[in-house]
């Protein structure tokens, strides 16, 4: 691959030539191959196996099994969760999340968990690798596909192995439209029509695919200048979803359930609240942020 620069929208290749170690110095050549000047190129990378996907880009993976804190809750329910973070917002210089606000962007679970704090050893490693991901999927949409499907595959194999269930989220940090996530004409909830997808969204007609897909259940997200739209949700028995600072039992009038015991939205009734604790992130929660009920 070259290293030529591109010059995607907001993309500012200086920023991340810093001393970091070699890991995050390869997906730093990774993500400015990507994005070379080179626009009209096809299929530049070709999918052959996991393996060799992982030597092309410096990636480890694309998705993981129940692997993070909320997705593990879901081995009491005997069922597995594939998960898919990319780049939120637009860091990676391409939007993934139509519906986003300036709040909701500051206060991004992007910047929680493992990626809370300065990775002083390693560098910002977990952002370049959500953002080198971001970028295949805009820029490699076949070879993000052909990879992705290896891992869903797995997945599927392996919740066979342990008799377990498995649902897919594949916007934890993003807000895409699944039937973006296709190839060959076919989108993925095609591709797997009985394995059930869920996801968080702040686009009010992403609803609208529930009665297209049977195997896709969305909740819609209270912003905190959206109160409106999350009332007429409720009245059309679409749950939605809410951060707190303190969980209550009932909000708006409507019934507040634990977002927090488990991932797996579509468990829950359609016309509730869907509470969830405010999470601390690398930005301050201040008095003024409206994304939070506090």
């Amino acid at each position: 691959m070259t290293c030529a620069v591109g010059s995607a929208p907001g993309w500012d290749p200086l920023k991340i030539f810093k001393k970091t170690s070699p890991k995050v110095w390869q997906l730093n050549i990774i993500v400015l191959s990507l994005h070379s000047n080179n626009q009209n190129r096809k299929d530049m990378l070709k999918f052959t196996n996991v393996t060799e996907a992982r030597r092309q880009t410096g990636v480890t993976y694309l998705s993981s099994v129940s692997m993070t804190y909320k997705h593990k809750k879901s081995l009491k329910y005997g069922e597995l969760t594939l998960s898919l973070y990319l780049a939120p917002a637009k860091m990676s210089g391409y939007e993934v999340c139509a519906g986003r606000t300036a709040e909701c962007t500051k206060l991004c679970l992007n910047q929680s968990g493992k990626n809370l704090g300065p990775q002083k050893v390693k560098g910002d490693f977990i952002n370049k690798s959500r953002i080198t991901k971001t970028k295949l999927f805009f820029e490699e949409r076949d070879f993000f596909m052909d990879w992705l499907k290896a891992e869903i595959d797995a997945a599927i194999r392996k919740a066979e192995r342990m008799t377990y269930k498995l649902s897919i989220r594949l916007n934890n940090t993003s807000d895409i439209s699944p039937e973006e996530f296709h190839r060959d004409g076919v989108n993925i909830l095609e591709m797997y029509p009985n394995i059930q997808f869920y996801e968080y969204t702040k686009v009010a007609s992403r609803v609208d695919l529930m009665k297209k897909y049977k195997n896709y259940d969305v909740t819609f997200s209270y912003t905190g200048y959206n109160l409106s739209e999350c009332e007429k949700m409720l009245l059309n028995k679409i749950r939605v979803a809410v951060v707190f600072k303190n969980v209550p039992e009932e909000w708006q009038g409507y019934p507040v359930v634990d977002g927090d015991k488990y991932d797996m939205r579509y468990k829950d009734d359609r016309n509730v609240i869907v509470g969830l604790k405010y999470k601390t992130v690398r930005n301050k929660l201040t008095s003024k942020v409206k994304f939070v009920v506090q």
